[in-house]
């Protein structure tokens, strides 16, 4: 993702610079909500509703903080109105509370984690690279990349680990950082 987005052509009804910001932000946007609701092309549908209602709005748009921030926080409030709205319950009171970031842990304050997150996975080597993105961001089960890639679910297993062991040190984050970074 980059933060070089011209807010000011967005507003002027530069399309371009628009679908720029589309596909910068799109996929992980969706992989944040993914905590929220679970079915993929309700997930698919509340981000692009934003879009289509930020681009409706733009010229009276006002944003505050940095673009990254102001998306997180419009799809996190779509996705909890249409967890209301369709009245879904979790099972666990406790499952609500986890999902729900802690403050002193929220790492998308941090307008550039995003970043150096997509710059560390593209560290890693192209397997494990492309078995943590069929988990991460297509939530796919081990069993299902196994399959998809013909090797082994420990294959899957411990590259996964190696992946968040890599990644945990690359970032300086915890594991409860990492996970909230990858399965949003």
């Amino acid at each position: 993702m980059t933060n070089l987005i011209d807010w000011k052509k967005i507003r002027e009804g530069d399309k371009a610079v628009f679908d720029k910001m589309f596909d910068d932000y799109y996929l992980p946007l969706c992989s944040f909500i993914s905590s929220y609701v679970k079915n993929q092309q309700v997930i698919e549908d509340l981000v692009i509703d934003c879009f289509v209602k930020i681009w409706e709005e733009r010229q009276s748009l006002e944003i505050k903080s940095s673009l990254q921030n102001y998306l997180v926080t419009i799809v996190k409030n779509s996705a909890i109105s249409y967890l209301r709205q369709n009245q879904i319950q979790f099972s666990d009171p406790e499952q609500a509370i986890q999902i729900i970031p802690d403050e002193e842990i929220d790492p998308l304050k941090d307008a550039g984690i995003l970043n150096k997150l997509y710059d560390a996975i593209n560290k890693l080597p192209e397997q494990r690279r492309r078995i943590l993105k069929m988990a991460a961001f297509e939530g796919k089960s081990y069993n299902q990349i196994a399959d998809e890639l013909c090797i082994s679910v420990n294959t899957v297993k411990t590259q996964m680990s190696r992946s968040y062991k890599f990644l945990r040190q690359e970032l300086d984050v915890t594991r409860k950082t990492l996970n909230f970074l990858l399965f949003l």
